[in-house]
């Protein structure tokens, strides 16, 4: 997987975590990494996404990019980042877990994330993505643990990319 495949598709998770706190704003945020085929993103959700929710997230996503918002790093302290996420539970726990007492956050438009990066320069630089499944997992994979709703997805460069 090439650096800027990466920074796209880690994007574009962000870009759907946005999405999906608009449409629903009572989620909790978990994690959203980039994956060989493409993303994922957990999700905690009282109720099931329902396979209908992926068209609106999609839509929505599509929106997102049209803003063509600039991804913004910013250096914060540990303090400051526990105050931004109050009301982010498994953003508190991975905070907390952090040795260094500065971390990095990611901003496109409003939405906000804690983030190591890297990203593409801005939402619009997304040209070809598709939200493909919901799955369950457990927070950690520990099964113990709550069960949180991932959202997987895919992202290429070039629309051609995407169809194969």
């Amino acid at each position: 997987m090439t650096n800027n495949l990466d920074a796209l598709r880690h994007s574009c998770s962000h870009i759907m975590a946005d999405a999906v706190k608009r449409l629903f704003p009572d989620v909790h945020l978990a994690i959203g990494p980039a994956i060989e085929e493409g993303f994922y993103y957990d999700f905690d959700k009282k109720e099931p996404f329902q396979p209908e929710d992926l068209s609106a997230i999609e839509s929505l996503m599509a929106d997102i990019i049209k803003e063509n918002s600039e991804f913004k790093r910013e250096e914060i302290t540990k303090k400051e980042a526990l105050k931004l996420f109050v009301k982010e539970p498994y953003k508190l726990e991975l905070i907390n877990k952090l040795e260094s007492d500065t971390i990095s956050i990611y901003t496109h438009g409003k939405f906000v994330d804690l983030c190591k990066g890297p990203h593409v320069k801005a939402t619009g630089d997304i040209k070809a993505f598709k939200l493909l499944s919901i799955a369950g997992a457990y927070w950690h994979g520990i099964e113990t643990n709550p069960m949180l709703q991932r959202i997987y997805g895919t992202c290429f460069e070039t629309s051609a990319g995407l169809q194969e």
